[in-house]
Formats: C-alpha cells, sequence, structure tokens
C-alpha cells in the first residue's frame, strides 16, 4: 500500500495582533518539497503559535487549535477559521475534544469546562459547575449522550452535552484526574490519576467497577480500550502493559512485555486487533495480536528519539507514529515497511497527532508551537 503525502494547499501563520491580543491569519503559497519515491509532500498548511493540544472533528472537516487563551476552528478544506475565535477562556486551555458528530466542541482548562458550535464560535450553553479545580481532560461518548471530564479535584464528573445538567461525580482518586476515556460502545468508562491508578465506572450508574488497578510504581502514561470493548490496555513506568476485560474489571490475560524501557504510548487498531506500543528506552514502536498476545510483525525501527504520540488509519492498515526527533512516521502494519518517508518540519518533539478513520487528514502537533496538517492519499503508480 503505497501512499501520498501532501499539506493541503495554504500556509497559515498565526500572530498576535498588538491591538485586539487577537490571533490573525496570513495566507502565503508554498513550494513542493520532494521527499522520497513514494511521496510528495507540500508544505502548504501550517498553524504557529499553538501549544500543542490539538482536536480533529472526527469526519476530517474541521481541527482545533489553542494558543494564549484563545481556541480556533480550523476548516481543513478552505484553509481558513470557521466562525469567530473563542476567547475570553479563563487561565490556561489543557484539553479540546469534538463530539462524536462533530456538532460540540469541548474546552476545558484552569477555569473549567464549556461547550461550543465549532461552526460559529458562540457559545453553547452555560459554562459546566461543579469542578472546584483546574479540569485536565475531556472526552465524549460514541452516542453523544454523555461527556466525561477529570480535573485537579480528584473526581471524574458525567455530563448530559445537550442540557448541561451534571449526571454523576465519580470519586475515589485521591490525586488530580488525568485522563478520561469512553470504551467505543459507551458502556464502560477508564479514568487514570495522579495517585498512579486506573479505574472502572460504569456510564450509566456511575458506580465503579472492581477495585482500582495498578499497572506499575509511578504514573500511568497511556490508556485506551480495544474497539470491540472486550479490553482495557493501560502502561505506566514499567516496561509492561497490562490489559483488563472491562466487563468484569478483571485481568485479561497475561500482560505484555518485551519493551526496552517505559511504555509511554500504546493504540488499538479499529479492524485488525492489533495493538501498537511504544518504548521509552530504544524509540521503537511494537504492534501486537491482541488475539495472541504475540507480535504481529517485528518492532519498528527508524525514529532515534521515544514516540510519544502514534493512532491507527485505514481499519489497521496504517500506522502514524510522532517522535521526540521531531519526525512523523507512516507504516505498514501487515509488513513493518515505511509507506513513505519521513515526514519533516517540526523543529522539535511530535507531542500528539490526529487521524481521521480514513486516513486522508493528518493533524499533527510539537513544541515547536506549530500545527501541520496533512492529505494524505493512496499514490497514482502513473
Amino acid at each position: 500500500m503505497a501512499v501520498a503525502v501532501a499539506l493541503l494547499g495554504f500556509t497559515a501563520a498565526v500572530a498576535v495582533s498588538p491591538s485586539t491580543s487577537q490571533p490573525s491569519l496570513t495566507l502565503t503559497s508554498a513550494v513542493a518539497v520532494p521527499t522520497g519515491a513514494d511521496l510528495e509532500a507540500r508544505l502548504r498548511a501550517v498553524v504557529d503559535g499553538v501549544n500543542g493540544r490539538i482536536a480533529l472533528r472526527p469526519d476530517g472537516k474541521m481541527f482545533a487549535t489553542v494558543s494564549a487563551g484563545t481556541v480556533r476552528v480550523w476548516s481543513t478544506a478552505a484553509g481558513r477559521p470557521t466562525g469567530v475565535p473563542i476567547t475570553g477562556i479563563t487561565g490556561t486551555v489543557h484539553a479540546v475534544e469534538f463530539s462524536a458528530d462533530g456538532e460540540l466542541l469541548a474546552v476545558a482548562g484552569d477555569g473549567g469546562v464549556s461547550l461550543w458550535d465549532p461552526a460559529t464560535g458562540e457559545r453553547s450553553g452555560a459554562p459546566l459547575t461543579g469542578h472546584t479545580g483546574a479540569v485536565r481532560t475531556v472526552s465524549f461518548s460514541s452516542t453523544g449522550k454523555l461527556m466525561a471530564t477529570g480535573g485537579d479535584d480528584g473526581t471524574a464528573r458525567l455530563w448530559d452535552p445537550a442540557t448541561g445538567r451534571l449526571v454523576h461525580t465519580l470519586t475515589g482518586h485521591t490525586g488530580a484526574v488525568r485522563n478520561v476515556v469512553f470504551s467505543r460502545n459507551g458502556k464502560r468508562l477508564a479514568t487514570t490519576g495522579a495517585d498512579d491508578t486506573v479505574r472502572l465506572w460504569q456510564p450509566t450508574t456511575g458506580r465503579p467497577i472492581g477495585e482500582p488497578r495498578t499497572v506499575a510504581p509511578g504514573p500511568v502514561y497511556a490508556m485506551s480500550f480495544s474497539p470491540d470493548g472486550r479490553l482495557l490496555a493501560a502502561s505506566g513506568g514499567g516496561n509492561t502493559v497490562r490489559l483488563w476485560n472491562p466487563i468484569t474489571g478483571e485481568p485479561a490475560g497475561v500482560p505484555l512485555t518485551g519493551s526496552s524501557g517505559p511504555v509511554l504510548g500504546l493504540t488499538f487498531s479499529l479492524g485488525h486487533k492489533l495493538l501498537a506500543t511504544s518504548s521509552g528506552g530504544d524509540s521503537t514502536v511494537q504492534v501486537w495480536n491482541t488475539t495472541t498476545r504475540r507480535p504481529a510483525i517485528a518492532p519498528l525501527t527508524g525514529h532515534n528519539r521515544p514516540v510519544r504520540a502514534m493512532r491507527f488509519a485505514r481499519g489497521g492498515e496504517l500506522l502514524v507514529t510522532g517522535s521526540d526527533d521531531g519526525t512523523v512516521r507512516l507504516w505498514n502494519t501487515e509488513t513493518g515497511a515505511a509507506e513513505a518517508a519521513p515526514l519533516t518540519g517540526h523543529t522539535g518533539p511530535v507531542w500528539s497527532l490526529r487521524i481521521n478513520a480514513s486516513g486522508k487528514r493528518l493533524v499533527t502537533a510539537g513544541a515547536d508551537g506549530k500545527v501541520r496538517l496533512w492529505h494524505i492519499t493512496d499514490e497514482d503508480p502513473a
């Protein structure tokens, strides 16, 4: 599966206007950059002056960026902001997330959490009140009927995003809640906290499932549900990935071991029953078969610094990785071969990336304060 990659046809440079303190947009042209026999990359979409927090609408039509207390939503097709910038946010924005249908954008930060219309930039209802400290994380269920948040007050909270009503307050963590994740069917919620535990919840009742779980001594680095909802994976300070049955809360087989260092990231594929894990020791990525619990292919090598961001696309045929070495790489998960030359341009670590299910829209964000928007297409052999 050869892949051609091109940035969409614009470059967007964001600057701050001294008079309004609002970002302004400048569009410029760019030059094609040849990067390999199987790849043509046109460096035409760069958003500057952002802090690495990004969200991509599930259909790939919009993405959101954060800079200096302002959130902007961009059209991936037109290369321009949609609506007005979201401003007036108190303190730092820690997370942004689109709802499953793309009709809402949640903004979480020091000042709490609020919902916005991404097309217009207008607020949707009043701010959601309840947390007594900063809100660090936010997630929507796939049905859109629930939204979860986690904060410095040690609670996770479940909301009805249509009305803004607080549905449940989940207590038990003894430190800040750092991550909240719904299973794909919305029947389970997993949370991690500064107390270094993983907890499972039944969202409709708000009740915990089983006892708190630990991965290894130290913090939990990554956590994800399998698409079929039958596995919850989490990694931490050790070289182990632990798996649980989200229905019962019990361990699901033996842990995955063999990493040369802490497992910094993990992600499940949508269709091929694969789990990718990244090692902080040797900067490799391992793709596992979740049925056999054995490596599906040889370790993916090429990055020379730790990999912190990963996403599958195209049903699991394509894996995208972003590294502290500043590059983004595309991999064929059947052969382990690189699909293209590394995508370059970031001048520091790649902190996060998002790709839509079809694998046609990729957004990467890095420590250099830039977001890059890529358009991925199958290469035409002719």
